[in-house]
């Protein structure tokens, strides 16, 4: 956002700030792999990029001179955050040691499906690697 829409800023905030305080009390033990999974997502360069980028390209339009509203590219904003967090989160799994599909996904809450898809791409980009097979199923190990 910037410094024009402060209207804007005040009601996200506000929004944010009342759905927090009706979750309850955080239990930071139970959530370590989902806190650092989040962090991780927002320090990553894409997020940085893409919200840096938002106020042009929905003012002035992206490099191919086709407009944005707000809605649309907050939309993809959100579908990026959703992957990249999903990403972390298989990646901090099997750091701590679930190297199979199913129990990535048993771990994480993700669909089988999922799982795969993104450890395809953790894989396209050296995050993971197969390590081979375990009893008829494919084991994975961070890099």
């Amino acid at each position: 956002m910037s410094s024009a829409e402060a209207q804007r800023f005040v009601k996200v905030v506000s929004d944010a700030t009342e759905a927090v305080k009706c979750m309850g009390e955080l239990d930071r033990d139970a959530m370590a792999r989902q806190l650092t999974a989040a962090e991780m997502t927002v320090a990553g360069e894409s997020i940085r990029w893409l919200v840096g980028k938002e106020v042009n390209i929905t003012s002035k339009g992206d490099v191919y001179g086709r407009s944005w509203d707000t809605d649309r590219y907050e939309t993809v904003l959100d579908n990026e955050l959703e992957r990249e967090y999903q990403k972390h989160l298989i990646y901090l799994a099997i750091r701590e040691g679930y190297t199979s599909v199913r129990d990535i996904s048993k771990e994480t809450g993700l669909d089988l499906l999922r799982v795969s898809y993104l450890l395809a791409d953790l894989e396209k980009t050296n995050r993971v690697e197969f390590t081979g097979m375990t009893d008829s199923i494919p084991a994975f190990a961070a890099l």
